[in-house]
């Protein structure tokens, strides 16, 4: 049945929508008139129209090889990243989709080989992706890895995912180098979530829908008596970042607990909530934090339906600037206005590969135009802005790319606040340096 055939048919029913019939809530009209278009399926398991009934999810072999590139980066800095691919609970949880999944088009079988053939993919090119949708699809029927009226995962899905990436974290050979420590997790207290999705859907059922609560999940580091646990003490390099979204931001699901318990390393969690692909990602790679102590391993969790090409090529182009030790060569500058610095770049054997870090010096800026100018008179501009979702870091990294020009005479950057005796220009290099 066409979607426009089974809204014919709603709009047909009397006295009560077609859809109550079918519904275990008396919902009606969550796939037409949601804000987050939804359907209903077994047992009380809703799905998202848009992301998790999605057949193609956006990992082109050029974002790949740029991560590759992004992952040499880190790799040459000391840290070593872990790209976790969030599948969608369709994709983990098929048996309890509707039939009227189907007239969108998606099939459970196909939808698991496009998950399988990003991580392939990556995998070929020497990054490190778990596969985490095979562990996820194994979790027991009493213990669901989703909430059924909430699309992130519970904490035994997070458990399960967080396995399936402490193995593959095992696997590298710097995680011997590293000491670890024995943390357990015990169950709390029974804790509800805010959940935008069931609230969204309740307004269109007559009945409550299943609540998104759950016993907390706490984990904590056992420590020895016999050791001084000094914190100011050994290598105080991070073991494990995690940068993410909301599935690793989430309280009952306990996802950087479960890694540290199943990795035996400290994790420190830099997920943003509505940060979408890059927010977290982008907060931690400008910070002064990863600039002064790069940690060992740097999960990056994002859900598989978030194109990592949905902005352009610049985000991903940050993040290889921010991930190099290449912004070496501070260039000279004057002041030219109260916000804005201006260099000259007469002579510099510049690249479309290279990048230049505009450093504001102190946190707080959030934005930085960069205009271009040539000894012919073409002037290029750009705008880094940062949302209030991403780290003030006052750190901006823009890659030359179409900007670059054979006869590039002066560059200046205009800051949202006035520059000090601290803000910098400095030419991040795409050339290695000799060994």
């Amino acid at each position: 049945m066409s979607p426009n055939f089974a809204i014919a048919l709603l709009l047909l029913a009397t006295p009560a929508p077609a859809q109550d019939a079918a519904s275990a809530f008396g919902c009606a009209f969550t796939d037409t008139q949601s804000a987050l278009l939804s359907v209903e399926g077994l047992e009380g398991n809703f799905y998202r129209v848009e992301n998790d009934l999605r057949m193609r999810h956006p990992m082109e072999d050029p974002i790949i090889a740029r991560m590759a590139v992004l992952a040499r980066a880190l790799e040459d800095g000391g840290t070593t990243l872990i790209y976790v691919a969030v599948p969608t609970k369709a994709e983990v949880m098929p048996q309890f989709l509707p039939k009227a999944a189907a007239d969108y088009q998606f099939d459970a079988p196909t939808a698991v080989l496009v998950y399988e053939d990003i991580i392939a993919r990556l995998t070929a090119h020497g990054i490190v992706a778990p596969d985490i949708r095979a562990a996820l699809a194994r979790a027991p029927a009493e213990t669901p890895p989703f909430f059924k009226t909430d699309f992130h995962w519970t904490a035994a899905g997070a458990e399960l995912a967080a396995g399936a990436i402490a193995q593959a974290i095992m696997a590298q050979p710097t995680y011997a180098e590293l000491p670890v420590s024995v943390y357990h997790t015990e169950p709390g207290a029974m804790t509800a979530a805010f959940s935008t999705m069931r609230r969204t859907l309740q307004a269109l059922c007559k009945d409550d829908l299943p609540r998104v609560q759950a016993v907390a999940q706490v984990t904590t580091k056992t420590l020895d008596p016999n050791v001084v646990d000094d914190i100011f003490a050994g290598d105080q390099t991070p073991q494990i970042v995690l940068v993410g979204t909301s599935f690793s931001d989430a309280p009952l699901a306990n996802f950087a607990g479960y890694l540290s318990q199943f990795t035996g390393l400290d994790v420190l969690n830099y997920a943003v909530t509505g940060g979408n692909q890059f927010g977290a990602m982008t907060s931690y790679l400008i910070s002064r934090d990863f600039d002064a102590t790069r940690p060992r391993f740097l999960i990056w969790e994002n859900p598989v339906y978030n194109n990592l090409g949905q902005f352009g090529p610049d985000p991903m182009e940050e993040l290889i600037a921010a991930a190099g030790r290449n912004c070496t060569a501070q260039l000279p500058v004057f002041v030219s206005a109260p916000n804005q610095l201006t260099a000259d770049l007469t002579g510099l054997d510049l690249m479309p590969d290279d990048s230049i870090l505009a450093d504001l010096g102190a946190d707080g800026g959030r934005r930085a135009e960069f205009v271009f100018e040539t000894a012919s008179g073409i002037t290029r501009r750009a705008v880094i802005e940062r949302g209030d979702r991403i780290q003030a870091s006052g750190r901006f990294f823009k890659s030359m790319g179409t900007l670059w020009h054979p006869d590039l005479k002066t560059l200046s950057v205009t800051f949202d606040t006035p520059v000090s005796a601290a803000t910098t220009l400095s030419l991040c290099s795409s050339r290695k340096e000799p060994s």
